[in-house]
């Protein structure tokens, strides 16, 4: 009876060093994987915070002589060649639309700003709903010389906007942002990977604004992305968010269009 007892005593007690351990393994386990995803939580909050400083540190030396051949067409270069000579800057600002975002936290209007001429200054009017939420009353208060708009292809295609009325609503901006004689450039938007239905959206908005009948300013850059599976490394077809290469491929597009020599 004694060695019976003997032995239940050794077995319970290997059964509770065993639990105990195990318990303990767990918990020094968890606080491991705990620590190491705040630390790399951390890391990249720190990063993203050091990212959004230096986009945010633009620096303009408007000291610096204006460069008389910086746009394509005549009447963009006549307007910065007066706005330098008044106010020493010319106001561009981008209509933009969150899909402009990269996963990187960069975006097209920090990319644009950064590579932009010393005597260009850019500022943003974000539209996050559709065509019909914008506000000509903010576009005005930033005092635009000329105007980028985003032609909010996406925004209108997931808020169900209608092909017609999108166009419609796209004319309607187009007109009143230009309404004192600001010029309108109307950026088209990426392509979406894999959705006809988009594409077919997207060709009804080309095929208007960029007909020569129409004289729309007009930039189609759908054809300048890759029309396959490619099209992940420009943007995240899960979220959306674009990829550093594709606010580079989006700036690029912006940029080949306004100006003779290329931002990159």
């Amino acid at each position: 009876m004694k060695n019976l007892l003997f032995w239940i005593y050794i077995v319970l007690a290997v059964i509770l060093i065993a639990v105990g351990y195990t318990f303990w393994e767990t918990r020094v386990t968890d606080s491991e994987a705990r620590e190491k995803a705040i630390s790399e939580q951390s890391d990249k909050d720190y990063y993203a915070e050091q990212d959004n400083k230096t986009k945010k540190e633009v620096k303009k030396d408007t000291n610096k002589k204006p460069n008389t051949n910086l746009f394509k067409k005549k009447t963009f270069q006549s307007i910065y060649n007066n706005a330098v000579k008044d106010k020493k800057v010319m106001n561009i600002t981008l209509v933009s639309t969150p899909y402009q975002t990269s996963d990187e936290n960069t975006t097209v209007k920090d990319e644009l700003a950064y590579a932009s001429d010393d005597h260009i200054k850019v500022n943003e009017v974000e539209v996050s709903g559709s065509s019909s939420t914008v506000s000509i009353e903010k576009i005005n208060k930033t005092k635009p010389d000329l105007v980028i708009l985003d032609a909010l292809t996406l925004n209108d295609f997931y808020e169900n906007v209608s092909s017609n009325d999108h166009i419609a609503k796209i004319e309607s901006i187009y007109s009143a942002a230009g309404n004192d004689n600001t010029p309108v450039v109307i950026i088209g938007t990426r392509p979406e990977y894999n959705d006809s239905n988009f594409a077919k959206y997207q060709k009804a908005e080309a095929d208007y604004f960029g007909s020569q009948s129409n004289e729309f300013f007009y930039v189609n850059q759908s054809n300048k992305w890759p029309n396959n599976k490619a099209i992940e490394d420009y943007y995240n077809v899960d979220d959306g968010l674009l990829t550093d290469r594709g606010v580079t491929r989006w700036v690029t597009s912006i940029s080949d269009y306004l100006f003779n020599d290329k931002v990159e």
